[in-house]
């Protein structure tokens, strides 16, 4: 057998090149990396769909898509003032802003590319806006929307309890397992974002739900906590379905019914009841204390305008 030709021809080199600085291959490896890294099967898919998002982007704007060719330019043209004059809300922007952010940086660690062209590119400032929440009125008229004779109205009744007593997101809901609950200590065990596990406190009259929601649950197959008709783990659309269809029960019209407004729900009430911005961090699971304080800001005003109305003072003269 001959011997190979030891030099590669510009061909092959060039072809070898090409495939390397691909997005497909460049992706493939920051994949692999956030497999490795045993990021959570949330923040995995929300990178995978969000990159998907921008290299599509890119090809119908008929750009190169290697990452060794996108500049800084490119960024702000085709992904921020593009996705503006789509009519795109901030929000959706800097997700995937993020993801891109989180792409070119594991790029430029590993060496990938020299120059790393979101190093400089700031999130898109958002509009505030006022975060709505349940009144304890509609709280009480939401409760009294499940039909507790049915399996299905016991469960939601119970895990409309448990979102207003812990805060939870629904994806942290889902997830929770029945041996995850400590009846003794009066804590759950929950596995929040990027797999920070965090233990949140229920008191009595939750605990006491809990158990009459397990004893009819019964022993399944699934640990989960909160499953369907079928015993099969409860997903996060039927939950929103379900909220969403109790709050036109209820006839509420000017606040969203959803998981997340039973957290912020949970937030306010805190904050009202006298919860400072560490307790609240800890059960809520943020990694800032950003968005901690905008409760505490937020509805320590309230508090504060609410005493017009019961200030021992002003009702004397």
């Amino acid at each position: 057998m001959s011997r190979r030709k030891n030099n590669l021809s510009p061909t092959i080199l060039q072809a070898s090149k090409s495939d390397v600085d691909s997005f497909e291959y460049l992706y493939n490896q920051f994949v692999r990396d956030c497999r490795i890294r045993n990021l959570s099967d949330y923040t995995f898919r929300y990178y995978k769909n969000e990159l998907l998002k921008f290299c599509k982007r890119l090809e119908r704007n008929e750009v190169d898509t290697s990452p060794t060719n996108i500049t800084v330019e490119m960024i702000k043209e085709i992904v921020i003032l593009g996705m503006m004059n789509e009519g795109k809300k901030e929000a959706t922007i800097n997700a995937n802003l993020r993801a891109i952010r989180s792409f070119f940086n594991f790029l430029e660690k590993e060496g990938y590319i020299i120059e790393n062209p979101v190093k400089d590119v700031k999130l898109v400032k958002q509009k505030k806006t006022i975060i709505q929440t349940f009144s304890r009125d509609q709280i009480h008229q939401l409760l009294r929307q499940p039909d507790r004779s049915t399996f299905t109205g016991l469960r939601d009744y119970t895990l409309m309890m448990f979102l207003l007593e812990t805060g939870v997101r629904v994806r942290e809901l889902c997830d929770i397992q029945a041996t995850d609950i400590n009846f003794t200590d009066g804590v759950v065990r929950i596995d929040g974002k990027g797999n920070k596990e965090r233990h949140v406190p229920i008191q009595k009259t939750v605990k006491k739900q809990l158990v009459n929601y397990l004893q009819i649950r019964g022993q399944l197959d699934t640990k989960t906590l909160f499953v369907n008709i079928d015993d099969d783990p409860l997903a996060i659309r039927a939950i929103q379905t379900a909220i969403q269809k109790y709050g036109r029960m209820a006839g509420i019209r000017n606040v969203r019914c959803s998981p997340h407004t039973f957290r912020h729900t949970f937030a306010k009430m805190s904050v009202q009841n006298g919860a400072d911005v560490f307790s609240l961090q800890a059960v809520l699971g943020h990694t800032s204390m950003d968005m901690v304080r905008n409760y505490v800001n937020m509805f320590s005003n309230e508090v504060r305008d609410n005493h017009s109305k019961f200030s021992p003072i002003e009702k004397l003269f």
